[in-house]
């Protein structure tokens, strides 16, 4: 197994600990790089471009990081399964990429509700990922 797939599998465990455990930011932080994490895994084996490619594209093409991984994968669920799928897959990882922006940058509280609703968001888009990529 991968190392990253290692990692984003410890952070969707830990994501569920966090929010146990009443760390409601830190879990929603941990939701949302297992997704992220995964994302990346899946650009390596089912499209073919390992790690060291993709940081090489990232670079020459000005991207951030996280946009390039997520409209790679957006682009694969277009050509595999039509534009609104993939709209709605690049909607869904949006919001809750800024859960997990709020969570670590803002001045706002991260609650019981919002903690929940990330990880929900977190294992779905796990689920859909790990079913239709076969990763």
């Amino acid at each position: 197994m991968s190392k990253l797939r290692q990692k984003s599998d410890f952070n969707i465990d830990a994501a569920v600990h966090l929010l146990r455990d009443q760390y409601y930011a830190s879990s929603v932080h941990c939701s949302y790089y297992s997704c992220f994490q995964l994302l990346k895994h899946t650009i390596k084996n089912f499209s073919g471009i390992d790690y060291d490619a993709q940081a090489k594209i990232i670079s020459s093409s000005g991207q951030k990081t996280h946009q390039y991984v997520i409209n790679h994968i957006t682009g694969e669920i277009n050509s595999c399964v039509g534009f609104e799928e993939s709209r709605r897959f690049k909607r869904t990882i949006n919001e809750l990429k800024v859960f997990r922006l709020e969570s670590d940058y803002e001045d706002v509280e991260v609650n019981l509700d919002k903690s929940e609703k990330a990880l929900l968001i977190a294992k779905e888009i796990r689920q859909y990922i790990i079913t239709n990529f076969n990763v």
